[in-house]
């Protein structure tokens, strides 16, 4: 199936998708961004320098217990309370980026899974949650190994008619994906690959409409793309969002779906180079408005790399969900994770039909 354009980019934004930025000057400033702030913050990550990465969210049977994920791509993952308060803390190498999906069939157990690049282990790193308690476990072995030099960022899909688990994984630098298909057999994770592709340069952040079958996926320097998750549709894209200086200045990084109906909503991405976040039209790709987080209740944010959000009701701190993102600098030393409450950046942009 091949996909087709949607015909919402200007020329800029087309030869931006098609042409790999090269000039030496620096991008223009973006559009402007309205401000919001962080309800609060998570202590620093162990790690020192570039080390706090990507989150994740896990939503609990009861919504106060729910967990933020995030990675210490120096040390291991951490498992964040809605207080920010460290619920735990596993040294599991290099993780780089983390997914999470839920109801996945362990043997005779059924758990919670978050999928990570280990850069430790060139390898995919799996942790199972108990849908219950919310602890975290590493199975054992705990990884896949991967034939990559570097794997860097990684999304999930979960096919809703079958519960087939697909992890798609890039490679730093080269740009390459992997499209894994997840299975447990014989008392340990599997992973076979069914689909692989370069998309020319470095990519990382990327999400999956689980509803839709699309994954969305940012090639730093050029621009969002949007594929099928069927194997059989190869290397087959769609020009979703350009790296333009405007609505988007690179690096373009984190990527986040806001789900709205059967399969309308919006699509987040972070625009590093700017330390802003571009909200575009899930559907069509339209740009919609863009944000930043401002200093407030904790300092601002700045440079993030991996965002995610839940529209989940997650208690009296966060009625409307969860915006989540990493912060390059944090005021008392080192790097950590930001917790917006969705609703505020939702009453933000302009009303739509």
């Amino acid at each position: 199936m091949m996909l087709k354009p949607t015909g919402c980019f200007s020329i800029l934004g087309v030869c931006a998708l098609l042409t790999l930025t090269a000039c030496e000057t620096p991008p223009p400033p973006g559009l402007p961004a309205f401000e919001v702030e962080a309800v609060l913050e998570t202590a620093a990550v162990a790690g020192e320098g570039d080390a706090a990465d990507d989150p994740a969210i896990w939503v609990a049977a009861d919504p106060a217990d729910s967990l933020i994920l995030g990675t210490d791509k120096r040390s291991g993952l951490y498992a964040y309370r809605l207080d920010g308060a460290i619920a735990q803390y596993i040294p599991a190498g290099r993780i780089n980026n983390v997914d999470i999906r839920y109801g996945f069939q362990a043997g005779d157990r059924t758990v919670d899974i978050a999928v990570a690049s280990d850069r430790t282990n060139i390898a995919l790193a799996f942790f199972f949650i108990d849908p219950m308690s919310g602890a975290i476990e590493v199975p054992a072995p705990a990884g896949w190994s991967l034939y990559f030099d570097d794997p860097y960022g990684v999304c999930l899909y979960q096919n809703p008619a079958t519960g087939e688990l697909d992890a798609f994984v890039t490679e730093d630098d080269t740009g390459r994906l992997s499209q894994l298909r997840l299975s447990y057999e014989n008392g340990a994770m599997r992973a076979e690959e069914v689909r692989a592709f370069s998309l020319g340069t470095i990519t990382e952040g990327c999400a999956v409409d689980d509803r839709t079958g699309l994954l969305y996926i940012a090639e730093e320097n050029v621009g969002v793309w949007r594929y099928s998750v069927d194997p059989a549709t190869g290397e087959a894209r769609e020009a979703f969002a350009a790296v333009d200086g405007q609505a988007l200045v690179a690096d373009a990084e984190g990527v986040a779906i806001l789900p709205q109906g059967e399969t309308g909503g919006l699509l987040f991405v972070s625009s590093q180079g700017d330390s802003a976040y571009a909200v575009f039209d899930l559907q069509t790709g339209a740009f919609i408005d863009r944000f930043r987080i401002a200093e407030g209740a904790t300092d601002n944010v700045t440079e993030t790399d991996g965002i995610e959000l839940s529209p989940a009701p997650l208690g009296e701190t966060f009625p409307r969900g969860v915006f989540v993102a990493q912060d390059d600098v944090e005021d008392t030393g080192g790097q950590n994770f930001k917790f917006v409450d969705l609703g505020q950046i939702l009453d933000g942009l302009p009303a739509r039909e």
